[in-house]
């Protein structure tokens, strides 16, 4: 292979390097020279006319490097879609852990840790450990720590790199007025972004570099436009983002949970559990109407006040089900009865049968019989 050869191999496999990182090329360039041990492209291609040439394994380890990022054929496939392989299992310095990742975000899981890599690339890597282990965690040792996250990193890269490779290279490399292209929008091109949810302004630069997640408050590609269309003339304009440093080392946040299911009572959740106790008190059709006509209102210290239509619960009947279920939650429960027009006429028939196809039956029957033609709602 002549040293011309050589030179377009590695500029190949910089562009690829560059499209699967979303670098410019030029630094692409560069980071391939400093692998082969020159500190930048420029004096590498000078060694070269000075008849230097790169050895095979030289050029064998920078190919292995940059198809290692770029190999998402399979495992990162696997990952992303719910392939077979869709977990990666592995030890760091003897721990066991799982990775895999879940709506973008890359997952990794030990004996009582866990570490979160957010898809966003300027947020923080949550490492959150269980509170039985808070004292003797592996993540407790920083250097360890530093190793997970360092493979967690090697997946979330494999991962961009797919999601690169479906991009426009106009949404990862500003030109020299810094417009880029949206990875989504694909018409759409500017040097200047705006975030649906903080209305911050961003360069095309900061949102290139960022992969289009905003650099203020996180917010997804689907949420950045060209204009801040949302905004009326009356209303604040956007504002410069305030960025992180390009380079800025970001620290992890360290926690230490409780990952125990917690109960916090809503409104909803004792609505349904009370609902649902009067259709166990229900014994016929007809009652079975009326669990589902009844109103239930619950106040703010879940007080329950459970109004039953008339013409479908007997007033008499005492819902003890519905009354249980208040006990057992510790709150107070009030009966009334309202009267409104029945849903049907004859609400009676539903007490003699507790099927509600042969309820239904016998209603349309006795419409049938005082010759009424059924009618149909023409706007339904």
């Amino acid at each position: 292979m002549t040293n011309n050869d050589q030179l377009k191999t590695l500029k190949l496999l910089a562009k690829r390097y560059a499209r699967a990182t979303g670098k410019p090329q030029h630094v692409a360039l560069d980071f391939v020279a400093n692998r082969l041990g020159f500190p930048h492209w420029n004096a590498l291609t000078g060694s070269v006319k000075a008849e230097w040439t790169p050895s095979e394994a030289q050029t064998a380890s920078i190919k292995a490097f940059v198809e290692r990022i770029t190999s998402y054929e399979d495992r990162t496939f696997d990952h992303i879609f719910g392939g077979p392989d869709a977990i990666t299992r592995g030890e760091v310095r003897g721990h066991p852990y799982e990775l895999k990742i879940m709506l973008g975000d890359v997952l990794m899981e030990g004996d009582g840790w866990r570490i979160v890599l957010p898809e966003n690339p300027s947020a923080a890597p949550r490492v959150e450990i269980h509170i039985n282990h808070a004292q003797n965690s592996p993540m407790n040792d920083r250097v360890l720590l530093a190793e997970a996250i360092g493979t967690a990193k090697d997946l979330m890269q494999s991962v961009k790199a797919r999601r690169f490779a479906d991009w426009p290279r106009r949404a990862t490399k500003p030109d020299a007025e810094e417009k880029v292209r949206h990875p989504f929008l694909q018409m759409e091109e500017s040097s200047r972004w705006y975030c649906l949810h903080c209305n911050a302004e961003i360069t095309g630069s900061q949102i290139a570099g960022n992969h289009w997640h905003c650099p203020g408050c996180g917010a997804s590609p689907i949420n950045i436009f060209p204009e801040a269309f949302w905004l009326g003339p009356n209303e604040e304009k956007p504002v410069p983002v305030q960025a992180r440093a390009e380079g800025q080392e970001i620290e992890p946040i360290v926690s230490v949970v409780d990952p125990r299911p917690k109960l916090d009572l809503s409104k909803d959740q004792v609505t349904h559990l009370i609902r649902a106790a009067l259709f166990e008190d229900a014994i016929n059709a007809s009652e079975r109407m009326g669990a589902s006509l009844a109103e239930i209102w619950v106040d703010d210290d879940l007080d329950v006040v459970v109004s039953f239509e008339d013409h479908y619960w007997p007033e008499e009947k005492e819902p003890t089900a519905a009354i249980e279920v208040a006990a057992v939650l510790g709150i107070e429960i009030e009966l009334e009865v309202f009267w409104s027009d029945p849903l049907f006429g004859w609400p009676g028939l539903g007490t003699v049968t507790q099927s509600a196809a042969e309820y239904t039956r016998m209603m349309l029957d006795a419409y049938r019989s005082h010759g009424i033609i059924e009618e149909r709602d023409e706007n339904r």
